[in-house]
């Protein structure tokens, strides 16, 4: 059993448990950047990095690789823009070019740089890794980690669980507004009222996308994350899939990840809610003092 996702057709939800189309591709990432003005002459180099990481996200699930053409509907950039783009970020081998296709996908300096992500010692991924095996086989649904980047919550790691339950709605590379999907919207709730108005801000025009999401419905949210000790994303991104998040703090206290386990709504009455909310609780203090032991250890290895 799925919960598979389609976002371009939320109007007519199918009921048969969580069921639904496979999702499109262009709902699972918000292709924009922060709305907030960035530095001088940045421009270009946003939108380079928003291609790249669009180029990531596509060709996960097209092992070939991703056309120009999906590229250029996606991004709602000119085809011409995103061509100079493609060629530049190639040249410098973050993307590459199937010869006989002319499809696109992440080149090998992309791969190092992930490569070289993955080893540093204060890696939340890494550090969350037994956690996200622990929530699965405890709950024997998918877990997750979502990272904040800015006013958006990027899904980082996936882990399936032992059960036969298979919830599609999010993937790694998935980038949505905070608020949206549980474990975003536990970041947001943990944040200051100011910086929660600040994100809706940030984020407002890319929320248009999301019609169940405006700034009313989001305070509605928060309150009601705060008031629970958890978020629930009870059907709101997909319908019939629904999950629940935890956010995790850093050594300093800051929101700046959560965990979230994510299955199907008849997996999630009052009871089982609350039980999940105990494991994901559990988990979060223990990526939270692995974050601590990780500071002390390198403030410790820089003193003289």
């Amino acid at each position: 059993m799925s919960a598979n996702a389609d976002a371009n057709r939320p109007s007519n939800p199918r009921t048969d448990h969580g069921h639904a189309a496979r999702r499109s591709a262009s709902w699972t990432i918000a292709h924009t950047p922060d709305e907030t003005p960035g530095p001088a002459g940045s421009q270009s180099i946003q939108r380079a990095l928003v291609l790249l990481n669009l180029v990531g996200v596509l060709a996960r699930d097209r092992p070939d690789g991703v056309s120009l053409a999906e590229l250029t509907r996606v991004s709602g950039r000119p085809k011409a823009s995103v061509r100079r783009t493609l060629v530049a970020l190639a040249s410098e081998g973050y993307v590459e070019q199937d010869p006989d296709t002319a499809l696109y996908r992440l080149g090998v300096q992309a791969r190092v740089l992930g490569g070289l992500a993955g080893q540093d010692s204060d890696d939340i991924g890494a550090l969350c890794t037994d956690s996200l095996i622990r929530l699965a086989d405890a709950s024997s649904d998918t877990s997750f980690l979502t990272m904040r980047h800015g006013s958006y919550g990027v899904c980082t790691h996936r882990q399936e669980g032992p059960g036969p339950i298979r919830n599609y709605a999010l993937a790694v590379g998935d980038r949505h507004p905070l608020g949206v999907g549980a474990g975003s919207l536990a970041i947001l709730s943990a944040l200051p009222d100011d910086d929660v108005e600040a994100v809706l801000a940030s984020t407002s025009t890319t929320r248009q996308r999301y019609p169940r999401f405006d700034d009313a419905s989001l305070w509605e949210l928060v309150h009601r994350s705060r008031q629970a000790g958890y978020a629930l994303n009870d059907g709101r991104v997909v319908p019939g899939s629904w999950a629940l998040g935890v956010a995790v703090p850093d050594a300093a206290g800051r929101p700046v990840a959560a965990l979230s386990i994510a299955s199907i709504a008849e997996r999630f009455d009052r009871h089982r809610q609350d039980e999940l909310a105990a494991l994901l609780h559990q988990e979060a203090r223990t990526v939270h003092a692995a974050l601590i032991r990780s500071q002390e250890s390198r403030a410790t290895r820089g003193r003289p």
